[in-house]
């Protein structure tokens, strides 16, 4: 399956993948990606990610968020 969120399909594919994992996390919730050390808490209600990330932020993180029609805020550690 195409991830490449440089195209179509694979942002397609990129923002169902997030959608799917997101619904599975409670209001509040948080998803950690350990290669970057990046903690996403949820926030349905507003459709917001709050943000923060360790030494290798993850834009393309934002990018896929943002497609879904999300906000994402940036936190500091």
């Amino acid at each position: 399956m195409n991830y490449d969120i440089d195209t179509p399909e694979g942002m397609d594919n990129a923002v169902r993948w997030t959608q799917a994992t997101f619904a599975t996390i409670k209001d509040g919730g948080k998803w950690v990606i350990p290669r970057s050390n990046t903690i996403v808490t949820i926030d349905h209600a507003n459709k917001t990610a709050y943000v923060v990330t360790g030494d290798a932020p993850e834009f393309n993180v934002d990018r896929v968020i943002n497609a879904m029609g999300w906000e994402v805020v940036r936190l500091s550690k």
